[in-house]
């Protein structure tokens, strides 16, 4: 559901309000991909995009349905995905200006960061740090600790960390 809100030449407030109505369960991606990850480990693919979903694919499955699950809790387009702690977490940058970390196994949401305020665009993790960066429109940069779910630092398009 998407509400607008809107003013009209008297002052008075209108609200709109619009829904999506469509399948409980779509095996196909609405609109375009945004972003993939691949997990070699358990032969899955992460797609994500416009349609604000992500779903997780069989990669090897030629007998049967390659659609697996869909993680839904953005709002608005999934921009980019990326997975990480040796597959177990997906991170996700929406649109809806919330980094989501999901347990990648499971497909559920674990925990929402709410500290853009804009549209987040990109994502990039370091592996050996187990370290994931966020940027956005807002021109802001978080860097976070996985493990911890917590931003390290952060600045207008200037992080600096202990590391």
């Amino acid at each position: 559901m998407a509400t607008h809100h809107r003013q009209n030449a008297a002052g008075r407030r209108k609200v709109q309000v619009s829904y999506v109505i469509r399948d409980e369960v779509e095996k196909y991606n609405r609109n375009g991909v945004n972003a993939l990850q691949l997990d070699p480990a358990l032969n899955r693919l992460f797609t994500a995009g416009r349609d604000s979903i992500i779903r997780i694919w069989s990669v090897y499955q030629q007998k049967q349905d390659p659609y697996i699950a869909s993680m839904e809790h953005h709002t608005d387009w999934v921009n980019d995905i990326v997975l990480c702690c040796n597959g177990k977490t997906l991170i996700s940058a929406s649109s809806d200006t919330t980094v989501k970390v999901w347990n990648a196994h499971k497909g559920f949401c674990m925990s929402t960061l709410r500290t853009h305020k804009d549209y987040v665009k990109a994502l990039a993790y370091a592996k050996d740090k187990e370290l994931v960066a966020s940027a956005g429109l807002d021109r802001q940069i978080f860097l976070w600790d996985v493990n911890t779910l917590t931003a390290l630092t952060a600045s207008n398009n200037t992080v600096t960390s202990e590391y």
